[in-house]
């Protein structure tokens, strides 16, 4: 009954869409985090007997269909911020699908070539598939390891592996699921070894998960901590220039609310509010501010000569600027368009999109003694990127607690928001530190240094939020010193298993005597 099934046809290319659909069913926002678990079972299936350039079309589709329902929330992204009519957002989203389905279309691709080599699939496909994450260039990273952001106990192997050793763990239980399946229906019996191995794999997991969560606890009884309130007006993109002095004055009025009850020891305002940045020997007048008697961080947009920073404020209560950040990472296609710079022309074909220059500091801020690390907007699911912020600049002092100001209304009411702080969530388990961020429109929340998100807002909800961050000290984890050293050795383990010669015969032997072998 099975090889009837699998020898049809059809069947590779509805086990390919099988697999996408439960790929972003299972990823955050979706949040059925069970299926990431099984999602590539059905693509093994399709993959068996196929050739290398039949396995990448099969992988395509799988990817496409994976990142397009994943992704559907890009069609607002082109419409507002690139000011796109439907069609071309559509044809935006179906070109990003395919961009990033090229990650399981060259994974099936290269686990067909290596598996031909002798090498059983249960290792090969975590190993390249964690290579494909770390290198293939994404607009939108989407580690397949965020889909596991509410299991606390499982994500703790980040602070060493960082989210590709999440993702790792995700695809090595796919590949066991197959293979015992696999063993089951072809020759009846289960492989003890193959289950043993993911058995303890995940024994460990789970225990290093308790140890370091028990770990972070203590740390965190002991630390100091900051009280820290965030402001969502949740007003949107549009209402920051069509009525941007009422947005401000929300969010002054806000805050001032906040201030008198719940006494802030810092105010945090998100990415973009429409301050007018007049300020006379580094001070801001503290009526544009909202007279708050309070330190307060807050974004805005800095023109310069020839373009705008977006960009952050760390003020006193008394309007000092305590310092600023500049965003590096900015978004393509909104804040510029490839080549732009080359070809100024572009920027005639898209005139919604604006032209922002690049930060350069990597700098902390000092708020008194204490010291935070800061990003704007989509910068916190880039890990290299909050890492070298989290180095501590030039004197290397590690920062205390991370800071992120984001405006995730270019989305409309969709599953963004979920996904952002998922990914970011990651950043706190990475680094060992709290990670405060507030958006316009939420989701604003306060993670913990164990990745565990305490607090937050509802999507497009007007509230305030309070929360006592710890403030630790100390060294950094090992992945914030090491970075993603699991990517690097599965692409070197990948491209020596492709390049090697080796263990044909291998590989005969096991087609010969029926063991499967994808």
């Amino acid at each position: 009954m099975l090889n009837s099934i699998t020898s049809h046809r059809l069947f590779p290319w509805i086990a390919a869409v099988a697999s996408g659909i439960l790929l972003f069913l299972g990823y955050a926002g979706f949040d059925q985090f069970y299926l990431e678990w099984i999602f590539l079972v059905p693509l093994f299936w399709a993959l068996r007997d196929a050739r290398p350039g039949r396995a990448f079309l099969i992988g395509w589709v799988a990817g496409i269909v994976g990142h397009g329902g994943g992704f559907y929330w890009i069609i607002d992204m082109f419409k507002q911020f690139a000011g796109a009519p439907l069609p071309f957002a559509l044809v935006g989203l179906a070109l990003l699908a395919a961009a990033n389905g090229i990650v399981v279309a060259a994974w099936a691709w290269g686990i067909r070539v290596i598996a031909a080599r002798g090498w059983q699939v249960i290792w090969v496909a975590p190993v390249v598939w964690t290579a494909m994450e770390k290198f293939w260039p994404e607009v939108f990273p989407n580690y397949l390891g965020a889909s596991q952001y509410r299991l606390s106990h499982l994500t703790q192997i980040a602070d060493f592996a960082g989210i590709l050793g999440v993702s790792f763990l995700v695809v090595y239980i796919n590949a066991t699921l197959y293979w015992v399946t696999a063993c089951w229906f072809e020759e009846r019996r289960l492989p003890w070894r193959a289950l043993s191995a993911l058995a303890l794999s995940l024994l460990f997991v789970l225990g290093y998960g308790e140890m370091r969560l028990k770990e972070v606890e203590r740390q965190v009884a002991t630390a100091q901590t900051l009280k820290v309130g965030l402001v969502q007006a949740n007003r949107g993109a549009a209402d920051l220039h069509i009525d941007s002095d009422t947005v401000l004055q929300e969010h002054r009025d806000m805050s001032r609310t906040l201030v008198e009850k719940q006494r802030p020891d810092l105010v945090v305002w998100p990415e973009g509010v429409p301050v007018s940045l007049s300020f006379r020997e580094g001070v801001l007048p503290t009526a544009a501010l909202g007279d708050l008697g309070t330190p307060l961080l807050f974004g805005a947009c800095l023109r310069v000569a020839g373009g705008i920073c977006n960009s952050a404020f760390l003020v006193d209560a008394s309007g000092r600027i305590l310092g600023s950040y500049d965003k590096t990472v900015l978004v393509p296609f909104g804040e510029y368009i490839p080549f732009g710079d080359t070809f100024p022309s572009l920027y005639s074909w898209s005139p919604y999109s604006s032209r922002f220059w690049r930060g350069q500091s990597e700098e902390p801020l000092r708020l008194g003694d204490r010291v935070l690390s800061l990003s704007i907007c989509y910068e916190d699911i880039f890990p290299l990127h909050i890492r070298k912020l989290m180095a501590g600049g030039k004197e290397r002092r590690v920062p205390e607690a991370m800071f992120n100001l984001t405006n995730d209304s270019w989305y409309g009411n969709s599953t963004e928001p979920v996904q952002h702080l998922a990914l970011a969530s990651f950043r706190s388990i990475e680094n060992r530190r709290s990670l405060v961020r507030v958006t316009n429109t939420g989701i604003s929340a306060f993670v913990d240094p164990a990745g565990r998100i305490v607090k937050s807002t509802g999507i497009w909800t007007k509230e305030v939020l309070v929360d006592k961050i710890p403030l630790l000290q100390g060294g950094r984890p090992p992945y914030s010193v090491a970075g993603d050293w699991i990517g690097w050795l599965c692409a070197l383990l990948t491209a020596s298993a492709i390049t090697s010669p080796m263990s044909r015969c291998v590989a005969r032997e096991k087609l010969e005597k029926g063991k499967p072998c994808v």
